[in-house]
C-alpha cells in the first residue's frame, strides 16, 4: 500500500526503553533494534496501567537524517505525565502515514521503511519524530499490517 495520507496530531508523552543507533549500524550484524524488541517482549518493562494501549517504536533525536544516528524507542504513548521512566514528548506535527501491505512483519516494517527513503516527497522529513504503530493488525505476525508516521513540513 504505501503512502496513504497526511495527518496533523498534537505533541504526544511517550514512555518506553531506548537505545541509539543509526540505519548503517541496523544493516549490520551490530544492529541493536531486534535486541530492543527482544528485551521488551521479556521484560514488559510497561506499567500495568498502559496495556492493552497500541505498542510504538518511536525514531527520535536525529543527529541529521536518515544517515545519522537516532534514539529508537519502545513503548507507547500515555495521556498525562505520570510517574514512570523516560518519558519523552513528540512534538505536534503533520505527518505523512505509511501503511504497509499485509505480511511478514519483519519483511513489512523494512519494505515500507525503504519506501519512504525513496518517496518522492521524502524532502518534507523534519526528522522530529517518527514512528511505528503496532495494534491489532499487527498481531499475527506473519500477516501484519503496520502503520508509519513520518513527520513533515506541510502547511494546512
Amino acid at each position: 500500500m504505501s503512502f496513504s495520507h497526511f495527518e496533523k496530531l498534537n505533541a504526544k508523552l511517550f514512555t518506553g526503553i531506548s537505545t541509539v543507533t543509526s540505519n548503517e549500524e541496523e544493516a549490520s550484524e551490530k544492529g541493536k533494534i531486534p535486541s530492543m524488541w527482544e528485551l521488551f517482549q521479556k521484560e514488559k518493562p510497561l506499567p500495568a496501567f498502559q496495556i492493552p494501549r497500541d505498542i510504538i517504536a518511536l525514531y527520535s533525536d536525529y543527529e541529521t537524517d536518515e544517515h545519522g544516528t537516532y534514539t529508537f524507542s519502545i513503548g507507547t504513548f500515555i495521556e498525562q505525565e505520570q510517574d514512570v521512566f523516560n518519558v519523552m514528548t513528540l512534538p505536534a506535527s503533520e505527518y505523512a502515514v505509511f501503511i504497509s501491505r499485509r505480511g511478514r512483519i519483519e519483511e513489512v516494517v523494512i519494505e515500507t521503511w525503504r519506501e519512504i527513503w525513496e518517496w518522492d516527497q521524502k524532502a518534507l522529513r523534519t526528522y522530529t519524530g517518527d514512528f511505528e504503530v503496532y495494534d491489532e493488525k499487527t498481531a499475527d505476525r506473519d500477516n501484519a499490517q503496520v502503520a508509519i508516521y513520518v513527520a513533515v513540513k506541510r502547511g494546512i
